[in-house]
């Protein structure tokens, strides 16, 4: 059975958000055995964002079902996307489970701020639409030094958001997703393990 892996590899430095903690991995060996030390935020690499990130008293990441990330999901590709994701643009997949939209981000091997993004009008549609999961391959949902209204509107409605996605490897139709968070006690996101398999295997 195939599976394609859209987990972006850690640590990658240059990928850092603006502000964010900077990932690293300290490796060290001693007495004939290696252990690595991990430096990252809850929001570093490919991530899950539970309403509990922007929402007072939303669920937490530990407090998400698996169950929400396992499942069907339908990818779509919006080409190479640096502008804002428009309600039409989305709106004939509004019925998947879990969606999923590649922009072209995932070729950018250092952070740009000039990436694509959800408009207002269309996180309004998702969070009317009872999707159960929406990912991106860029490094936000929402427009870069945006005013948390997208992740809001969308968090608010009880959606986790699957973040800075890999999507160089995928093409656009309907895949088996399996998506697992680090189960962070009370967290406001964790990093995760993102991978799919199509739908008829």
């Amino acid at each position: 059975m195939a599976y394609i892996d859209l987990t972006r590899s850690f640590p990658e430095p240059a990928c850092t958000y603006t502000g964010d903690c900077v990932p690293e991995c300290r490796r060290t060996e001693r007495d004939g055995y290696r252990v690595s030390v991990l430096v990252a935020s809850s929001h570093s690499g490919t991530h899950i964002d539970p309403p509990a990130h922007y929402i007072e008293d939303g669920l937490t990441i530990d407090r998400i079902s698996p169950e929400t990330f396992i499942g069907p999901v339908t990818i779509i590709d919006l080409g190479q996307r640096c502008s804002a994701i428009r309600p039409e643009d989305i709106r004939p997949w509004m019925k998947s489970e879990r969606l999923i939209i590649k922009t072209g981000y995932s070729e950018k091997s250092e952070f740009d701020p000039d990436y694509a993004y959800l408009s207002q009008d269309a996180a309004a549609l998702v969070a009317a639409s009872g999707i159960r999961v929406i990912g991106i391959d860029t490094p936000s949902i929402e427009e870069y030094m945006g005013t948390g209204d997208v992740h809001r509107k969308i968090l608010g409605a009880g959606i986790p958001v699957i973040e800075y996605l890999d999507l160089s490897a995928v093409s656009a139709g309907d895949y088996y997703m399996i998506a697992l968070p680090l189960k962070i006690r009370d967290g406001d996101g964790a990093p995760a393990r993102v991978i799919v398999r199509t739908e008829d295997i």
